[in-house]
């Protein structure tokens, strides 16, 4: 990291049913963020709520220039939807976690 950076945190979905026990510790990371004077601060999209459709613009202009990539989970059949949804909870996806019907 940079000094001075800012790490952004969103995305915890794959530890709501964790063990807080089992979880990693942020002590592992504390010295860089000391040392770089690192900023860490966490989101929701729901404070951006409005303007949503200029990020919706935004980012979808991005994907057609090439400046934005982005990977899927896409999981064939409704009847798999379940194990989707269990894949997700648990974390095993990679960006979005679509069921393809």
């Amino acid at each position: 990291m940079n000094l001075n950076g800012r790490i952004a945190v969103c995305g915890t979905i794959s530890t709501n049913n964790a063990d807080p026990k089992n979880l990693p510790k942020a002590t592992v990371i504390q010295r860089p963020i000391i040392a770089n004077h690192l900023k860490i601060e966490g989101f929701t999209v729901a404070q951006w709520r409005n303007r949503w459709m200029d990020g919706t613009k935004q980012n979808l202009q991005w994907v057609r220039e090439g400046k934005l990539k982005y990977t899927e989970t896409v999981t064939d059949g409704f009847d798999n939807m379940p194990s989707a949804f269990i894949g997700l909870l648990k974390g095993q996806n990679t960006g979005k976690a679509i069921v393809k019907v």
